[in-house]
């Protein structure tokens, strides 16, 4: 075992009992029982964002929230896809540990989510929205309020009636609402107002004229999406609960060429937080993880926090009492049970300035494995070429925020480099993770879009001699169980 990764266990150890110990910051928050509301958006970068520099972007519900909010500027999710993302932010758990690390995927048996959670301390506990959380007997809502379909629209909106009817009629109850909207992800409002001039391109999109088109009707959709949460404050205005109700926005995670990476344009997610005379307001650079939603609703209702969670309660942090969170945040991602389901596992650390990415499955490796003879699998060799990475990567965020320049083999980066490497091995143990440094790379048996599977629709065509059920294929729940 390196010295590097000795000090990295040692150090996320103490990290973690540190974190479950007594904080007398955010006390005067503990136990005030607020309402909690949570507007959860749906594929949008944080790039394209108004509070983020997009001065084109229709986005004038959330600008005009952040001046009444905590703006949190290193918030990150731990999976960069609907199923994963959401599962961690109901959890309090990272995606290994919480089971649900492909997407369409379950949480596994005995995972308690923030509806059991909060329903124990005498909370209601409401979905109004999309779910894309399963198994439904684990995430035990006192309502779900499904999203409904509008003409004209390409998909269903947040069930506003409903949510009127509960709130009209909830009593002196707390409630929490995760209020779940399904834009502005696609497919988008194709009858757009928007114009190639209207458009703000990251410079990570090339302004290609099929690109520019998309983005118009992705503006379209976040303006709905803006839509539906002015609509969503307005409602909290009319009952009178502005005062009682903390609002917290969020998406939950990064679109195009961010969705399904461990990049920052994936994992790195807006996120406010809205109490009037209850929290600080302005902009923090506390290093913030969607597993600190659960513990933080906890300390909230006046619950303990179970000890075995991933993230920690952020009323420190919303109080204004401290800058610092999390000392690291943590990435996942796979490409199988997706419709491009190369197989591409990837893992993560960010110090909220250098982030490391190690690609499990790239050509280096395939070429090392060949010329010492071994048998090469070709869905393995295809996911290689289909993403071109390399073994290892290292961005400065500072430097350079869109993640362009890999200083992975510079030498002046050597020791950022090993520090990083051997805190995410660690972590990786700690998850009980089926990936490690030298370990074969697992395929796993999956419910959508298997790896046989011809799908011409979405441009995944397998050649005829490949397309026999593939063996050796492991269930996701079962290569990571956790240890007794």
């Amino acid at each position: 075992m390196s010295f590097f990764i000795k000090i990295a266990r040692l150090a996320f150890g103490f990290g973690c009992i540190l974190s479950q110990g007594a904080l007398s910051a955010g006390d005067d928050l503990r136990g005030s029982r607020p309402n909690i509301v949570f507007f959860l958006a749906d594929d949008q970068s944080f790039p394209d964002h108004a509070i983020n520099g997009n001065t084109k972007v229709p986005a004038p519900t959330t600008l005009a929230f952040s001046k009444q909010a905590l703006v949190f500027d290193r918030a990150y999710t731990g999976q960069a896809v609907c199923a994963p993302s959401r599962s961690m932010l109901y959890s309090g758990l990272y995606p290994i540990r919480n089971g649900c690390f492909l997407n369409h995927y379950s949480v596994r048996s005995g995972v308690k989510t923030i509806a059991a959670y909060l329903r124990e301390l005498d909370y209601q506990v409401i979905l109004a929205g999309k779910s894309h959380v399963n198994p439904s007997s684990q995430f035990p809502w006192s309502e779900h309020m499904n999203p409904v379909r509008e003409p004209g629209l390409p998909r269903p909106v947040i069930p506003l009636a409903e949510m009127d009817r509960f709130i009209a009629n909830s009593g002196d109850q707390p409630f929490c609402m995760i209020v779940a909207s399904e834009y502005p992800h696609g497919p988008y409002i194709k009858d757009t107002p928007f114009t190639e001039s209207d458009l703000q391109m990251p410079p990570y999109l090339p302004s290609t004229e099929g690109n520019l088109r998309r983005a118009t009707q992705y503006y379209a959709s976040i303006a709905q999406k803006e839509k539906e949460f002015q609509a969503v404050l307005n409602l909290l205005k009319q009952h009178n609960r502005e005062s009682d109700t903390l609002v917290l926005y969020a998406d939950d995670h990064g679109a195009d060429m961010g969705k399904f990476s461990v990049s920052d344009r994936g994992l790195r997610v807006a996120f406010m937080a809205r109490w009037p005379g209850k929290i600080a307001t302005g902009r923090t650079a506390a290093l913030t993880s969607f597993a600190d939603f659960v513990p933080t609703a906890i300390e909230l209702a006046g619950g303990t926090v179970p000890e075995n969670l991933d993230g920690k309660s952020l009323l420190p942090v919303l109080s204004g009492s401290t800058s610092k969170h999390h000392e690291y945040v943590y990435g996942v991602s796979h490409n199988q049970g997706i419709l491009r389901r190369s197989v591409f596992p990837q893992r993560s650390v960010h110090d909220g300035r250098y982030h490391y990415v190690r690609n499990f499955n790239n050509m280096e490796r395939i070429e090392r494995e060949r010329a010492a003879g071994k048998a090469i699998n070709y869905f393995l060799e295809r996911g290689a070429k289909e993403h071109g990475l390399p073994e290892e990567q290292l961005f400065d965020t500072q430097a350079d925020p869109f993640e362009f320049k890999n200083l992975a083999e510079d030498p002046l980066q050597a020791d950022t480099k090993a520090r990083l490497k051997a805190v995410l091995f660690a972590w990786m143990e700690q998850q009980n993770d089926h990936l490690s440094e030298d370990g074969a790379i697992t395929l796993f048996a999956v419910k959508k879009h298997s790896l046989n599977q011809t799908e011409k629709q979405f441009n995944y065509i397998v050649p005829e001699e490949h397309s026999a059920p593939v063996a050796g294929l492991v269930d996701p729940h079962a290569s990571t169980q956790p240890n007794p």
